[in-house]
């Protein structure tokens, strides 16, 4: 097995435990919030609670509530965006489930915005129907706001760094993990481990991801051997706010949704030449639109006009937007407001069955950081809190038949790391703008190939013993940033949010998932995603 640090297990502290949940994001909390009435749960997260992903989230949640709508449009509107790599199977989950998981929520004290007494839903690129729920342009700190209250009196580590899961047979025995404010590492033995680390954004220079976003779970688990699928697949929000100091505040699709036009520098409303749908086209539609009016003109943004919208309207509705505008000085009554696209999900992720269970037996993965096959070649806007929300409750409810298992301690042991010094800010800098360059929105063989070749000139970060936040960031940047370009050269097609300059159309032959083990890559029929083979 390989791991990130040198340790030996019979020399640290040990705790014991049926659930280890790791990660604080709608996944996460969920998964721990039903786990505790199973047993004992240990939630760890690298910084604080509130730290993640979901609590960004701005546009809502997708569900099925109106008599004007149904599933069967809902699981249609999923399967086009996601451009054939959908798994139909989790699709129709998603869509079945989303109303039972999300009346949890409301009865936790979640509240949706309400006119008239019924569900106010938005609407945003791909959906046919209007069927989001949201809470102003705030919905995920809102969701976790109430999952907080809802897991109080569990054992709860916050600046924990998860360096490696603990694997014997194939089975995940426990979790390695580090106090960063202590300076203390220690094992947790348990009998379910869950991945709920989120997403991968800082791959990339520009990104609406938060810092924690270094794609920690998909590392962890590809050391120790569990498949990784669709790793090629980031989708970057066309819109977000465009700023000269570097900050990326996301301006939601919702916006669109609710009659915001985009526009080049010239004025003109320029979405009409590249999709019928227009603004609300799926958003790799529209980051590459953006892109192409950008080298078109003199500056690197278009504008998002809001101005139809009527300030009022668009200040009761996406009351952290206005906020953001006008300490920037955009008054959206008259000015338009400057975006341009940044990296935002991680449709990869590691490889599930339809209740979350990876390769690894005993091993859960849900949310971002999972790939259950639901969000395909392009994430259908707002499925993914849902995604989060439906696949974190089966992962718990399957992981039941573990807890009559005992929890079973054995010797794990590495010496094999160097202790190297390493400007590890510079190289993380340096891989980002690269990965910007060569692996972003537009790809192509000779750009992927020069990014496979400063993986190879820096492989040596491989053996680096990453045992604080700065260096085991930087080791899973790497891992997991060399498993996209890996992926994206061996498909030699356009698809999704996938663009290859030199192959710029999506192909037949390509219709398949391309799975990783190790650094062995191998293309995979379009799988039924309930026959994993362990």
């Amino acid at each position: 097995m390989s791991y990130s640090i040198n340790f030996d297990s019979e020399k640290l502290e040990q705790k014991y435990s049926d659930f280890v949940i790791i990660g604080s994001g709608i996944a996460g909390l969920n998964a721990a919030y039903l786990a505790k009435s199973f047993g004992n749960v240990c939630l760890i997260t690298k910084g604080r609670l509130e730290d993640s992903n979901s609590v960004l989230a701005q546009g809502g949640v997708a569900c099925v509530v109106s008599d004007l709508d149904c599933f069967e449009s809902h699981i249609k509107d999923t399967l086009y965006a996601g451009v054939g790599l959908c798994d139909e199977d989790a699709v129709e989950i998603l869509v079945k489930e989303a109303p039972i998981n999300l009346k949890r929520l409301i009865d936790l004290g979640v509240e949706f915005d309400k006119k008239n007494g019924t569900f106010e839903l938005g609407k945003e690129g791909a959906h046919s129907h209007n069927r989001i729920l949201h809470a102003g342009d705030y919905t995920g700190r809102m969701i976790i706001e109430g999952l907080l209250k809802a897991i109080e009196g569990i054992d709860v580590h916050e600046n924990t760094l998860i360096h490696d899961i603990l694997v014997s047979d194939n089975t995940v025995r426990g979790v390695l993990v580090k106090n960063e404010i202590l300076d203390k590492l220690y094992i947790i033995w348990a009998k379910v481990v869950i991945l709920a680390t989120g997403g991968a954004g800082n791959l990339f220079l520009n990104t609406t991801n938060p810092t924690i976003a270094t794609g920690d779970g998909l590392a962890i688990g590809a050391r120790q051997g569990a498949v990784l699928k669709d790793m090629e697949f980031m989708q970057f929000h066309p819109t977000v706010l465009y700023d000269k100091a570097g900050e990326r505040f996301l301006i939601s699709e919702a916006v669109r949704g609710e009659g915001g036009i985009l526009r080049n520098q010239k004025g003109e409303r320029f979405m009409l030449k590249y999709h019928k749908l227009k603004e609300l086209a799926p958003r790799d539609v529209v980051a590459r639109a953006i892109l192409n009016e950008i080298k078109n003109s003199d500056i690197p943004y278009v504008y998002l006009d809001v101005t139809s919208i009527g300030k009022d309207i668009f200040k009761e509705r996406f009351p952290s937007i206005y906020n953001k505008c006008c300490k920037m000085g955009i008054d959206i009554g008259k000015d338009y407001i400057p975006v341009s696209p940044a990296a935002h999900y991680y449709m990869g992720g590691i490889m599930t069955d339809i209740n979350g269970e990876t390769s690894i037996n005993r091993l859960y993965a849900c949310g971002e950081c999972a790939c259950t096959g639901v969000q395909g070649a392009n994430r259908l806007a707002s499925n993914s809190l849902l995604e989060g929300l439906v696949f974190s409750t089966r992962a718990v409810y399957d992981a039941k038949k573990y807890l009559y298992e005992e929890i079973e301690p054995l010797h794990f042991y590495n010496d094999s790391k160097i202790d190297k010094q390493l400007d590890v800010e510079s190289i993380k800098y340096e891989l980002k703008c690269l990965m910007e360059q060569n692996a972003g929105i537009i790809r192509s063989d000779k750009s992927l190939r020069s990014m496979f070749h400063w993986f190879t000139l820096h492989r040596d970060i491989l053996n680096i013993n990453a045992d604080n936040r700065e260096k085991s960031e930087l080791l899973n940047l790497y891992t997991v940033s060399k498993y996209m370009v890996m992926a994206a050269i061996l498909r030699k097609e356009s698809r999704g949010s996938h663009f290859r300059s030199d192959f710029p159309e999506k192909s037949d032959k390509y219709r398949k998932h391309i799975l990783i083990k190790g650094d062995e890559l191998y293309f995979d029929r379009q799988i039924d995603s309930t026959k994993i083979n362990r």
